[in-house]
This record gives structure tokens, sequence and C-alpha cells, in this order.
């Protein structure tokens, strides 16, 4: 590898000579490792340390449902069990009926946590915990290999803070977020890749026929690790390798610009062309899973100035999707932040022009140009804006790594402007680690533990008596059985529906039985069994909320049991329930005998 690949690699942190203050870096890199994992591990386990019941909303139930079912059954079939299925009952234009959503090692991976864990739940939440934290550590390697462990530390203890990547695990879009925290590795190894190739087309010689030919055409296990880390991608989720091939293909078109030169010849053709034959043997099998989805059905190039205006989401595009927290900019940096950031991008705008060795500083606003297309997808593919909100975590892996660059950068400019002494420069640059240090902890610490504490706590999560109800005895219904969940209107202003919802798709995942709010009438045809349907009452919630001592949850608990009441009365009127146990009752529906099934075949 050239001058510049080996000085990033041994984590040179600004170019420049080394003096003043330093370190052993590859103890502060041990060091820094072990801290962030300790910080990490604590804040993310934070709503499962006391409560040991799963958590979640619907997305976190869906995937919890197919793993448990691939570990249940001991086999990874092509085809969704029937409880699962007929939640997105033809959902896949392509493989019909039953198909999956995602490639399967993501579930696959659920499935070996619970055998290898020996528990149902707590082994699938901090598997949730880890891959979810992954991106911190992401993100300290990419930095800390171009830049130095210090500014790869500060990056990713603010990520270890960030909410945008708490709150998308913690409604349980793990496929999504999985995913998308390998990008920052993934782009890493392209960046190697790139920088050890155009470091050997500046000795010369790449096309001119020499013996050497072969030797200059790239390191090419960095070729071969970019493409394996795009399928790993590919086969978690679609977001992760997009992201990745967009931030790769801008930085592809920079170091092209700059040298001149497409990163192909006769040497590295070959390379090429195996990776990429690599990569389409695996994704192959699994196109008809995402090109079958209607969410992968984009509109098209839709032209709206405004919109390609704005940087971010606005909270008005995600609403009853995302709080509007998830995506407002102040939300996740705070204002002490803003000047380091601002700061860390007007330094490296500069730094493209003063350092003359600058392929790191292409590499990140290769990052933000790429975030910036990712973030307007539904511009130019029509892809929906709440999943293109998952991908703000792009956004984080980048600006944190500027605030974290900014300490570094600041004393750097200023020594090379006023020609200070190493030792003030040094000196500077560690005082400012110290100020960031304190803002990012004192801002983050405290917000981060409170909302994780506070996570899915009480109603919010399935309850003990729910779980046991799920378990005990909807799991000893028919296979095929159909369990209606009510609809109930808002009242007081209470979302009772949107509130269940989570709940009730937690009780399908625990007892692998269908349970759903449809409203029977209007989806017999997903019914595989007219004899198997079942209305379910659960007041259990309701008069918990009924015997609060605060006089406003009291008088909703009781509002809403008698409207959940009217109805029970309404259709089984002096009918015995089959089930009637701590505020919970299930009764048999009276499906009409001439409706016949439209999934029956299908089953």
């Amino acid at each position: 590898m050239g001058g510049e690949a080996v000085s990033a690699a041994k984590g040179n942190s600004g170019g420049g000579a080394k003096s003043g203050i330093v370190l052993d870096s590859r103890l502060l890199g041990v060091v820094a490792v072990a801290v962030l994992f300790i910080i990490s591990l604590y804040l993310w386990t934070l709503p499962f340390q006391k409560n040991r019941l799963p958590f979640g909303e619907g997305d976190a139930a869906w995937h919890f449902a197919i793993g448990d079912h691939i570990a249940s059954s001991d086999k990874a079939d092509f085809r969704l069990p029937y409880y699962v299925g007929v939640w997105y009952f033809g959902y896949n234009r392509i493989l019909g009926a039953f198909a999956p959503e995602y490639p399967p090692p993501n579930h696959v991976n659920y499935a070996l946590m619970q055998i290898f864990g020996g528990e149902r739940f707590v082994p699938l939440m901090i598997y949730r915990a880890f891959a979810s934290f992954l991106g911190v550590f992401a993100v300290f390697f990419l930095v800390s290999r171009l830049f130095g462990v210090l500014s790869g530390f500060l990056a990713g203890l603010g990520l270890s803070f960030s909410i945008r990547e708490q709150l998308t695990s913690l409604f349980g879009q793990q496929p999504a977020l999985t995913s998308l925290v390998i990008t920052p590795v993934t782009t890493y190894a392209w960046y190697a890749y790139l920088a050890s190739f155009y470091d050997a087309h500046a000795a010369g010689g790449i096309n001119a026929g020499s013996s050497q030919d072969g030797q200059r055409g790239g390191r090419k296990i960095y070729l071969y690790l970019a493409f394996a880390l795009l399928a790993s991608q590919f086969l978690l989720h679609m977001q992760g390798f997009v992201a990745s091939s967009v931030i790769m293909a801008v930085f592809t078109i920079a170091m092209a610009v700059k040298f001149r030169k497409l990163p192909v010849s006769r040497s590295n053709i070959k390379a090429f062309a195996v990776a990429a034959i690599m990569l389409a043997i695996v994704a192959a099998p699994f196109l008809a899973i995402y090109f079958g989805t209607p969410d992968t059905q984009g509109t098209g190039f839709s032209f709206s100035l405004p919109r390609l205006l704005q940087w971010g989401i606005s909270p008005e595009s995600v609403q009853g999707s995302f709080p509007a927290a998830f995506v407002q900019f102040s939300a996740e940096y705070g204002k002490f932040l803003l000047p380091f950031l601002f700061a860390g991008i007007a330094l490296l705008i500069l730094r493209l022009f003063l350092v003359r060795n600058n392929s790191r500083e292409l590499f990140l606003l290769s990052w933000l140009i790429g975030t910036y297309i990712i973030l307007h997808l539904d511009v130019f593919t029509g892809a929906s804006v709440p999943r293109l909100a998952r991908m703000l975590v792009i956004e984080n892996y980048a600006f944190f790594s500027l605030i974290a660059l900014s300490v570094v950068w600041i004393p750097q400019t200023i020594s090379s402007i006023l020609k200070l002494d190493a030792w003030l420069a040094s000196a500077a640059k560690y005082s400012l680690a110290a100020v960031l240090l304190f803002v990012l902890l004192s801002n983050g610490w405290g917000q981060t533990s409170d909302r994780l504490k506070a996570a899915y706590g009480g109603l919010e999560r399935i309850t003990p008596i729910q779980a046991e109800f799920a378990s005990g005895f909807l799991a000893k219904l028919p296979e095929k059985a159909f369990v209606y969940d009510p609809v109930l209107p808002s009242v007081g202003g209470f979302p009772y529906t949107t509130w269940r919802y989570a709940k009730m798709r937690w009780m399908l995942a625990i007892s692998q039985r269908y349970v759903g709010r449809d409203v029977p009438e209007k989806s017999l045809n997903r019914v595989a069994d007219r004899n198997e349907v079942y209305e379910l009452f659960d007041y259990s919630d309701l008069a918990v909320m009924a015997s609060s001592s605060d006089e406003g949850t009291k008088q909703l608990g009781m509002a809403l049991g008698s409207e959940l009441r009217k109805i029970e009365v309404q259709m089984f009127n002096n009918t015995t329930p089959l089930y009637d146990n701590n505020n919970i009752r299930l009764y048999r529906y009276p499906m009409p005998v001439e409706n016949s099934s439209a999934l029956e075949a299908a089953t």
C-alpha cells in the first residue's frame, strides 16, 4: 500500500509530522473499545435489565415470530407459517402468499440466539442490543483507522447516545439497522482498495504493459472484502446495501476525477469480475423477495425543488411512523455540539484544498454527498419516506465523525497558520477533546439512560398476564386459529388501537397463533378454517388503569372498558366464553358456514 494508505492504516490523525504529546495508539485503542463497550452494553440493555418480557412495535414482533418459528421447527422454510403469513397475506407479487419478506440470515440469527442462549426472550433481546450498538464500533474502526484513536473514540461515544439508533432498535426494525451498521466497514474496505489502487497508479506503469502491472492493481483483498460485506448487507436488509453502494459510487467518482482515471486496469478487471459474480450468486436467489414487495415498487423520479433543498426529512413526512424527535436535527445534535459540527464541516472543505493527499477528506465528503442522495431517494425513485427515515443513522455516522474530527483539525489548522509549537497544539487538541467529552456525557448520558429505562415500561409492553395467556391458552388452539381483537374508537383522545397493536402482535408471536384487529366480515377470505375463528376481549390493562390513583388514568380505563364491554355484549350476550381468567375472555366467533376460504390452497 502506498504512503497515503499506509498513514491512514496507522491512524495518522492529520497527515502532519508526529510530535508533541504521543501515546501508544494500540493501547489507547484497546482502552477506547473497552470503555465504549461497557457504556453501550449498559445503556442498550436497560430496557430488559428488570423486565425480561419482549418489547417493541409490530416490526419487533414480526421478526421475533419468524426467528422463533425457525428455532421451534428446527428449519428455515421458504414459506412463512400460517400465523405470520396471513399478517401480510398476498404481500409478494412474484412469490405469492406466505413468501418471506426478507432473506433468512437475520431471522436465523434470532433462532440461533434462542438455541444457544437456552431461553426464548432474553438471548434475542441481547442480540438486538449488540446488533444495534455495533454501529458505535463500526464508526470507531473507520475513524480511528483514518484519523486516529482519539477521534474514533469521541465519534463512537456520540453514537452511543444517538436517539435515532436507539429508537430504531426499540421499535424493532432490526434487519434494517443491523444492515446499516455495517456500512462504515464496507465503505472503509472500498476506500482502502481505491487508495491502494491510486497509490500504485501514482507510482506509474499500471497500463504500460509493465511486468509490475499485476502488483499495481490495488490490494485486491480489500476489493473482495468490500463485495463480501455488500453481500452480507443485502442478505440482512436492502437499505444497508443501498447506503453502501451509493457512498462507494460517489467516492469512486471523486477519486476518478481527482486522479483523472477510472479504477480499472488489466490487473484488476478479473478481480472485479470474480467479486461481482460472487455478489450476484449470493443475491440472485433473494431478488424476488425484495422486488416482489409493494414497498420496492417506487413511483419513479418526481421533481420537487423544496424537497431537494431540504437536507433531512420533516416530521410531517413520518407522522404516524416515527415521533418527531426521530428526524429532528436538534434532537440528535444538541446546541453545544453544533459548533463542533459546523467547525468539522468547514475544516473538511478547507482541507480538501490544503491537504495534498486528501483522499481521506474526499472519502468523508463522499459520505456527506451519499447521505444527501440516500435521504432523497423519495424524489429520485419514489421510495417511501418513512422507510428512508431509518437511513438517517447514516447521517449520524458522518456528522459524529466530523464532530469528533473538529477537535483534531482545529488545533492543527491554527498551528499551521500561526506556526505554534507542537506541544501547544497537542495540549489544545486534548483540551478540546476534554470539552467535547464533557458535552457528550452531560447531554447524552442522562437523556439516554432515562429514555432507555422508561422504554416500554408498565402497560406499554406485553404484561405477564397477557404473555401467560398467549403461551398457555392461545398456543393450544389449532395451528390455523384466527383470533380477532376488537377495534375501539379513540376515547378521550387516547389512541387505543395504536397502543393495542403491538400487544396483540406480541400475543401472536408468543402463542404462534394469528391475532389481528381485522373486522371479521371484511377478512373472511383470509381464514383458513372457518370453524377456528375467535374473538378476544382483553380487559387486563384497562382494569389496571381503572384502579389507578391518577384520576385521569382511572376515568380513561373505565371509559375504554365500557366501550369494549358494549362490543362484547352485542356480539356474545349469554354466550359462555372458552376462556375467562385475569380479565381476559375469548369466544368462538359465529362464522357463517357458507363462507369458504381463499387460503386453503395456499396453506
